[in-house]
């Protein structure tokens, strides 16, 4: 009776080419989804190696004109001299700090279209360098790019509404489902037969062709991410057919579960999530950007103003660095004071927003529950590498970079300063004070993996679970009645 039933349905299938329509459009969507964000992924790739290279590229030119520039007896100046402190220091330094697209990277873009994933090092305050970009930026708004994530969170329930919406329907309102029973046969082996074999030509030939993408196209692709790619799909695809399970147990028309079927797209995949950002958005605003201009403008005008006050608390701070107080009020000296100062002066307004952003992904994190495509979003993001964790991560990364920078500069411009390297004899030539540029720190490219979370994918089993134990229990009390009446008959 099994393979009765089957056999039946994929010929029914197969008359309406049902078959064929489906295959085509699962594959092409892969393909589609896949090489766009493949080709999204490598320009930032791209990106990212040609900083790395531009950035050894001038190590070695320098390294290459060292000679020439110690025989020199010229005069250069300081900001345009790439060996000397202050002139790396301010202006020429080529350091980059880069966040490179993980294999998984065309799962899932995320916001990597709008977050920062490189950042031209140089010697002034971090605000001007990790901030530059806006917290809301109005591409955050757009749907993003079109990726697999896209076709998985979006595309695939609508092909299942649209194969199962019918699903027993059909055979309950054509009189078969009588006949079946005469046979032997029951509605919830019909009603099962049919949900996972419409179901499997859409989302196995989805899986396989982009598995295989994955595998063949993107380098050093995990085993690991491969797995738990092809599960995150499998669970959520699981959900909209436990789903549709629900919807079709209830004995109603086509059309009714269609309409259904449709309504709780609209509620699960768009509306919730949407009233989910107003809700965050709401009851954790970021603090005002212009109000962190403002401050920022009025923390550089302060320190400016009170220069040698700066540069007072700038020695008291570090006081390893005002030995030799004949050359410490130099021009590089006092610039790397106010960064310093103005660094300060900020703390507190960097507090709030990165206080705002924890409570915001906090909340995120627990309204996710509400909405399937939530969870699913947010497990696939993470998995391709452009999810926030890793992002803040980065940042951190970043950031201590930036530190590493400003004390090795602060560190050598005032040893410079004790041995006079920065004031030569009239018509000498200014004395090279950084011969050697791989001695600038570099920025580790390595980022640790973050640990993911898979007690969402959890949760969203048990609610697939709990409507398949819902529908079957409907369609057993349809199996009761229709016996009965096929006794009578």
């Amino acid at each position: 009776m099994k393979r009765l039933i089957l056999a039946t349905e994929l010929k029914n299938l197969w008359r309406e080419k049902l078959v064929l329509t489906l295959f085509l459009t699962t594959s092409v969507l892969a393909l589609v989804a896949f090489f766009n964000a493949h080709y999204f992924a490598n320009k930032q790739r791209d990106v990212v190696l040609a900083a790395q290279q531009m950035q050894q590229q001038t190590i070695q030119n320098a390294k290459a004109g060292l000679p020439e520039r110690l025989a020199s007896t010229e005069n250069h100046k300081w900001w345009e001299d790439p060996y000397d402190l202050r002139g790396q220091a301010f202006y020429l330094m080529q350091n980059y700090a880069t966040k490179t697209p993980l294999a998984t990277a065309p799962i899932a873009t995320g916001q990597a279209d709008v977050l920062p994933y490189y950042f031209k090092m140089l010697i002034k305050e971090k605000q001007h360098i990790v901030h530059q970009y806006d917290y809301v930026h109005p591409l955050s708004l757009l749907l993003g790019q079109f990726d697999l994530s896209f076709v998985v969170i979006y595309l695939l329930p609508l092909l299942i509404i649209s194969i199962c919406f019918n699903a027993l329907a059909s055979e309950r309102q054509g009189g078969q489902l009588r006949l079946l029973m005469l046979q032997g046969g029951s509605a919830t082996h019909l009603l099962t037969y049919q949900l996972l074999l419409r179901s499997a030509l859409i989302v196995m030939p989805f899986l396989l062709i982009s598995s295989l993408l994955l595998v063949i196209i993107r380098d050093q692709m995990g085993v690991t991410e491969l797995l738990s790619y092809n599960l995150i799909v499998l669970c959520y695809s699981g959900f909209w057919i436990a789903l549709t399970a629900w919807v079709n147990s209830r004995a109603k028309s086509a059309a009714n579960n269609a309409a259904t079927l449709v309504t709780c797209w609209l509620a699960l995949v768009i509306v919730v999530p949407a009233l989910v950002n107003t809700s965050i958005a709401l009851l954790d605003p970021t603090p005002s950007r212009i109000h962190y201009i403002d401050s920022l403008r009025a923390a550089s005008d302060d320190a400016q103003k009170a220069s040698e006050k700066t540069l007072a608390q700038y020695f008291q701070d570090h006081p390893e660095l005002a030995k030799n107080g004949s050359g410490a009020s130099d021009y590089a000296t006092k610039k790397i004071a106010t960064i310093n100062s103005v660094e300060h002066a900020m703390e507190v307004q960097d507090a709030r927003f990165l206080n705002a952003q924890q409570a915001q992904q906090q909340s995120a994190q627990k309204l996710q529950y509400l909405s399937p495509a939530l969870i699913v979003q947010t497990l696939l993001v993470d998995l391709a590498g452009n999810g926030l964790t890793r992002h803040h991560a980065f940042m951190s990364e970043v950031e201590a970079h930036h530190q590493a920078l400003q004390r090795f500069f602060a560190n050598e411009i005032a040893k410079a300063n004790q041995r006079g390297d920065f004031a030569p004899c009239d018509g000498c030539s200014a004395k090279p004070t950084l011969t050697n540029l791989a001695d600038i720190p570099q920025f580790s490219s390595e980022l640790a993996t973050p640990v993911y979370s898979y007690t969402p994918l959890i949760w969203l089993l048990l609610l697939a679970v709990s409507l398949l134990l819902i529908a079957k229990r409907r369609v057993n009390k349809l199996d009761s009645a229709n016996n009965k009446e096929v006794l009578v008959v």
